[in-house]
């Protein structure tokens, strides 16, 4: 061998192709928000499958939009599980035993079938590729025995013919995906059929692909990783209001109200819970709620409905770009959804036909004169039904004078199968004549038989040139061949059934007669005859083999014999034969064949023996060799084929003459015929692309081809993309950008940069909801505004500014401004109306404030209801707010607009809760005199947390330590006591009753008292520890300690304790804290005078439980009674207004200044606007108290004091459903959720003090108030007694064990 480097490659072991990827898909990310968990949003930015020749998205792109994508690829190879469903009925194929049933619509175990091409490899199926379907749960596969009996499953048998399925697919492209629409075709060339009229068995009896054969594939694996956990976080968000992590009662009430448009009964909301929640926390997180909802606890239809009603920035975001809505639906929609969207919006969603009114819409706003019916044509073609577009397309085409030959050969060649004969039916009915009698009738010579032969139905098609080849003079011998050779078994049958139909001839006996002349051989004749009458049966391959080869060896031919082993045989099985015949004999049998026959006869030989693509390649080729054109044979040979044999054509053509098909049937044809040809070629897409250039070529663009075209190819658009580029080198939306404008160019480019590729899970009635939202955008705006929370407009506020680049509330002003649209018609009031309704709490208030004091003179009573329901958590974002907007603090303001008392209620009031205090105690010492009273009431009444944030906001505000300062403007034991409850922060959780009722006993029994004794011990305890001593001192001693001390106190005329200051304050601590604030109310109003610097400290900052609390335990005291009445006596004018709005339930408040906007002359729409929108949230507690003020109620007293256009809105806001959400009795101001951590912690800490306290009290425990708002903090749908009732199952001694319950209790909490 020689040194010399070989040029041969080397060995390189044989490598599968790889397996195709899964496209770049959209993918989900979170957008944060505050005041609650973040939104999942679609992500289509950047989003392109590779090779699209297409605009990337940009922000606000279907936002809200699943695509059906997956990590898992689409495309199904050998070896996949899949499930097979019936397209229109939705039953999947199941085996049962050893039978095949279609009777259920769920996809179960029994449902599941392993693919396995025919060749064992695990490539990607393709068009017309050989299958097995092995039935994974019993191992047998699947079989079609016969035509006759029902499908079933068999053990596995390679040489049985029925177990080996044709795998057929509809549309492009020609590999098989995920959810493609397919036909499986038996070996007797019929198509599995479900037919749910006759039984449940499945038949393969038909060669046709109509509704019963039409099948859908389902890959499980994409099915298994698809958009199920996506689509359900989307729907959760939905559900989740308030943005708190989970689902409350209260939401899932008013999301069933919203979908089912109806109130749901409280007994079927409580079963959803019980059934959503099973650890009954009261609330549903989300993988609680994914299971609930996979599990059937809402339809997946009432789910995709909660999906966009719930979604508060889209719906509004649809209202005010009405339009672009429009667009994005039915540009996004598939084609059969479009209809079932219709049907949903008139029959679920009750608001008539959304065709008529879009259609409307798009008249009304036209782009101009000259585009007037443009956008108006795009979207009634977008709404048409698939049969109607193209009957209305092709009647286009031919109507008036002259006939569009480029759009009627586009269409023409491009008919789906699956339409042909409702598109016949629906044109007759139409327009009034036949389809196929309008087009003969409007062209000519070989361009009129191909659109004819086109048009007309494959086997009526083929029956027709039959008998053309056969009656008048002579018999077109080839045409039989061409058309009987490329014909299967069961398209064979169907040709003879036509046949008979249409010409009232048997087609053997036809053939018969018309080759039995002596210039016709009868070899030929035999041939045909055999091909025309063969069945598909088991051979003996190697036997006929054998025969074959005896027939042509030796002197002469056994052509009977030769032709009985041929000619009645499939195309499939000639292929087995074919290689073993090369097998066996080392000799190609074609070329035996041709070198021992002559004439049609060995051209029919031939045609049998070829495979099927390669003979039409061949026949094609024939028809165009030569001096002249076979047009009628070329005709023949192009008409009907399918996609997958149209590529094979190409393919074949090349392979076998070196030749491009197309050039040559250019070079032999020309003008109309010519490009009708080479469409019966072209793969759809690649036609309509050549229609769309064609289009909007030469001078100005044929918009209704346009849109013709455009929507005919919107579920093939990303083909159609490509084959524009590669005709055009432009992308198809820079083309539609220059050469049109307005809405009607948006609904071109939504269509033209349409995702066709990956399908949208997501059901009609969600679509037939955002359309409703668009056409009626005015009453969307004001349902969504009206009735959802302010929690979750809110959020969505954020969101939408965050998904669509634009502020909300901005957007409805601009919207308001508009000099033309929707908006335009309504009065300012009204577009005041909604912009206030976007407006938060404290914008609201901000308002309120500023408008009561700015100008002329103050409007006293606007502000002392706002003053005094200013929600105590808003404070620092009110008064922020107000400083940033009107460059002025709102206490400054507060002052200088008032003076008196009532400049005292206001300025204290709107102050912080701890200044206040700080400010009312620097008050009481400052200046000549300390007044005592202050300090106690301020003091006494503080809880152990306020009064150290009253220690820290004091030194903060004045640079001076409280203690400090108490200890040098008081003395002796009242100083003590002060100093003392002061500096009792931490309450002692460990506490000897029995030694500490001794202790006070031993204080107070004989001469003198030990008063720090009595101190030490009164002073650092809780409420509920003094409740505990004074019972405790009741069961030991049978005294009342309360009475003991008060009836001392002033014993013989003098007190047992030296100042009255002391007796007071110690009296305060063994008081309820209710009690002592009613206590010191009224010893502010009773006898000479009233204390008004008292009062008013005692009744700012009050919560609403502890106005409710206090007006209550007012009545139940010595010398108390009705708090109101005792306020109004005592005092006058705007204080007395102010001190009674301090006191009452803010809904009162409100309720009230609603009714004073609306007293006098005329209606201040402002004032009532402004209150209408700050009581949205409690508005069934308005309604009550004003049907109290005045018996026609809130709804009918707007009714009769508003008019114009903005009475609706206020009349939905009063009679708005109001439902209960985690802080809105507060303003509505959400803090972010504790993390789990923290929470943990929390919990860990409060169940341990009670557990604690247990021990210490025995069973009966009842949890302090402060207690049960911390842990209600923390978790506020876990109720208090779920810890109780588990340490109530503990014993005395069983710590350890209350530290595992807890574990569980915050587990289930959480």
């Amino acid at each position: 061998m020689g040194c010399g480097g070989s040029t041969a490659k080397p060995y390189i072991p044989h490598e599968d192709a790889p397996d195709p990827t899964a496209p770049n898909a959209g993918k989900q990310h979170d957008v944060k928000v505050d005041g609650g968990a973040a939104f999942t949003i679609s992500q289509h930015a950047g989003r392109v499958h590779e090779g699209d020749p297409v605009r990337l998205k940009g922000q606000g792109f279907l936002p809200f939009v699943r695509f059906d994508t997956s990590a898992v690829p689409p495309q199904i190879k050998g070896g996949d599980h899949i499930y097979l469903v019936f397209t229109y009925s939705e039953v999947a194929i199941e085996g049962r035993g050893d039978a095949i049933v279609g009777e259920g619509t769920e996809l179960k175990s029994s449902c599941l079938f392993r693919a396995w091409r025919k060749d064992g490899t695990n490539t990607v199926f393709q068009d017309g590729d050989d299958v097995f379907f092995e039935h994974v749960d019993s191992g047998k596969y699947l079989e079609a025995a016969t035509d006759t009996k029902p499908l079933s499953l068999a053990d596995k048998d390679e040489n049985s013919a029925g177990q080996l399925f044709g795998f057929f697919k509809q549309g492009r492209p020609m590999e098989m995906k995920h959810r493609d629409t397919v036909y499986l075709q038996t070996w007797l060339h019929h198509y599995i059929e479900y037919r749910y009229f006759e039984d449940s068995n499945l038949y393969a009896k038909r060669w046709q692909r109509r509704e019963p054969q039409t099948l859908t594939v389902v890959k499980k694996a994409v099915l298994d990783s698809s958009t199920t956990e996506v689509a359900r976080r989307f729907q959760f968000q939905a559900f989740d209001l308030d943005g708190n992590g989970s689902i409350s009662k209260s939401e899932m009430d008013m999301m069933l109200t919203l979908v089912r448009g109806e109130v749901p009964t409280k007994e079927e909301v409580d079963e959803i819970m019980v059934k959503a929640d099973p650890a009954h926390t009261g609330s549903i997180p989300f993988p609680a709620f994914a299971s609930w909802a996979d599990g059937g606890g809402m339809s997946e239809e009432e789910l995709n409905h909660a999906e966009v009603l719930g979604n508060v920035a889209q719906r509004c975001n649809d209202a005010l770009y009405e339009e672009k809505c429009l667009i994005e639906v039915l540009g996004t929609v598939d084609g059969p959804n479009v209809q079932n969207m219709c049907q949903k919006y008139t029959d679920t969603l009750k608001s008539g036909d959304v065709s008529e009114k879009i259609v409307a819409k798009a008249a009304a706003e036209s782009d101009g004169w000259f585009f007037s019916g443009n956008w108006r044509n795009c979207m009634k073609a977008l709404l048409e039904p698939e049969v109607d577009l193209w009957v209305r397309c092709l009647n286009d085409a031919m109507k008036g004078w002259g006939t569009d030959e480029n759009s009627l050969t586009a269409l023409v060649c491009t008919i789906p199968e699956r339409l042909r004969i409702p598109i016949f039916k629906k044109y007759y009915e139409t327009v009034g004549k036949g389809l196929l009698e309008h087009i003969e009738s409007d062209t000519s010579f070989s361009y009129k038989k191909v659109l004819v032969w086109q048009a007309m139905s494959p086997d009526e098609c083929r029956a027709k040139i039959l008998n053309k080849a056969m009656v008048g003079l002579g018999t077109a011998e080839d045409q039989l061949i061409r058309v009987i050779s490329q014909l299967n078994f069961g398209e064979r049958r169907e040709v003879k059934e036509a046949y008979q139909r249409m010409f009232g001839k048997d087609l053997v006996e036809h053939i018969k007669s018309e080759t039995s002349d002596v210039f016709t051989s009868k070899d030929f004749q035999k041939a045909l005859l055999c091909m025309l009458q063969a069945e598909e049966a088991s051979f003996d391959i190697e036997a006929d083999c054998a025969a074959m080869k005896e027939a042509m060896e030796g002197w002469g031919t056994d052509e009977t014999k030769l032709t009985q082993m041929i000619c009645n045989k499939s195309s499939k099985q000639m292929e087995d034969v074919n290689a073993k015949f090369k097998e066996l004999y080392d000799r190609d049998l074609l070329e035996w064949v041709q070198s021992e026959t002559s004439g049609y006869y060995k051209d029919t030989l031939i045609g049998c023996i070829r495979h099927p693509m390669k003979q039409l390649a061949h026949a094609v080729r024939d028809c165009m060799k030569g001096w002249g054109t076979d047009d009628e044979g070329l005709i023949t040979c192009l008409v009907h084929l399918e996609d997958f044999k149209k590529a094979a054509l190409i393919k074949e053509y090349q392979a076998e003459f070196g030749r491009d098909i197309f050039a040559d049937i250019k070079s032999d044809t020309s003008g109309d015929y010519e490009r009708a040809l080479c469409a019966l070629v072209k793969p759809a897409p690649q036609v309509w692309a050549e229609a769309l250039t064609g289009a909007m070529k030469g001078f100005g663009t044929a918009d209704q081809l346009l849109i013709n075209f455009m929507v005919l190819a919107k579920e093939d658009m990303m083909a159609v993309r490509k084959e524009f580029h590669k005709i055009n080198n432009k992308m198809l939306e820079d083309w539609i950008e220059a050469e049109t404008s307005g809405d009607y160019k948006n609904t071109l480019l939504m269509l033209a940069g349409r995702n066709s590729e990956d399908t949208i899970n997501i059901a009609p009635v969600y679509w037939a909801q955002r359309c409703k939202d668009a056409l009626f955008n005015v009453d969307t705006l004001k349902e969504v505004l009206v009735a959802m929370p302010a929690t979750a407009i809110k959020r969505h506020t954020e969101l939408y500014e965050k998904v669509y680049g634009a502020s909300l509330k901005a957007e409805v002003e601009k919207k308001c401004k508009e000099e033309s649209g929707t908006f335009i018609v309504f009065t300012n009031w009204w577009k005041h109306a909604m912009a206030t309704l976007l407006c938060m709490p404290v914008e609201l208030y901000v308002r309120g404030l500023w408008d009561a004091m700015h100008g002329w003179g103050t409007d006293e009573y606007t502000l002392s209801a706002l003053v005094c329901t200013l929600p105590e958590n808003l404070y620092d974002e009110i008064h922020g707010l107000y400083e940033k907007e009107h460059n002025r603090k709102l206490v400054e303001h507060i002052s200088s607009e008032t003076s008196f008392s009532y400049k005292k209620v206001l300025k204290f009031q709107a102050m912080k809760w701890a200044e206040s205090r700080a400010t009312a105690l620097h008050g009481a010492m400052a200046g000549w005199g300390t007044a005592e009273d202050q300090l106690i009431r301020i003091i006494i009444c503080a809880n152990f947390k306020e009064r150290q944030i009253i220690r820290e906001t004091y030194k903060r505000m004045f640079s001076r330590d409280l203690i400090e300062h108490i200890e040098s403007e008081t003395s002796g034991n009242f100083k003590n006591i002060l100093v003392a409850v002061l500096k009792s922060v931490h309450p002692r959780a460990s506490l000897d009753y029995d030694k500490d009722c001794d202790d006070l006993k031993a204080a107070m029994d004989g001469l003198g008292t030990n008063e720090k004794a009595i101190i030490q011990i009164v002073a650092g305890k809780t409420p509920q520890q003094i409740e505990t001593l004074k019972a405790k001192f009741q069961e030991k001693f049978g005294e009342d300690l309360y009475k003991r001390i008060d009836d001392e106190t002033w014993d013989w005329g003098m007190s047992m304790f030296v100042g009255t200051n002391f007796r007071q304050a110690m009296l305060g601590l063994l008081r309820e804290p209710i009690e002592r604030l009613a206590c010191a109310v009224r010893d502010c109003m009773v006898g000479w005078g009233t204390d008004d610097t008292g009062l008013i400290t005692l009744l700012v900052h009050l919560s609403e439980r502890q106005r409710r609390d206090l007006v209550s335990k007012y009545a139940e005291i010595k010398n108390g009674g009705d708090l109101y009445k005792a306020i109004e006596s005592d005092t006058s004018g705007d204080y007395k207004r102010a001190l009674l709005a301090l006191v009452k339930p803010p809904p009162r408040v409100w309720a009230e200044a609603i009714m004073s906007s609306m007293k006098g002359l005329g209606t201040s729409d402002n004032l009532l606007i402004n209150w209408m929108c700050i009581a949205k949230e409690r508005m069934d507690e308005v309604r009550e108290h004003f049907q109290e003020l005045d018996g026609r109620g809130l709804a009918k007293w707007i009714e009769g004091d508003c008019s114009g256009d903005y009475k609706d809105t206020l009349i939905r806001l009063a009679n708005r459903c109001c439902e209960r959400f985690a802080g809105q009795e507060v303003g509505l101001s959400i803090a972010p959720p504790m993390t789990k951590e923290d929470a943990i912690l929390k919990f860990t800490t409060t169940f341990n003090k009670l557990c604690r306290r247990r021990k210490e009290k025995g069973d009966n425990l009842i949890p302090a108030e402060e207690d049960q708002q911390d842990w209600q903090g923390r978790f506020p749908d876990m109720p208090v007694g779920l810890v109780i009732d588990y340490m109530a199952s503990l014993g005395h001694g069983g710590f350890q064990g209350a530290a595992e319950g807890k574990e569980q209790a915050c587990a289930a909490a959480l």
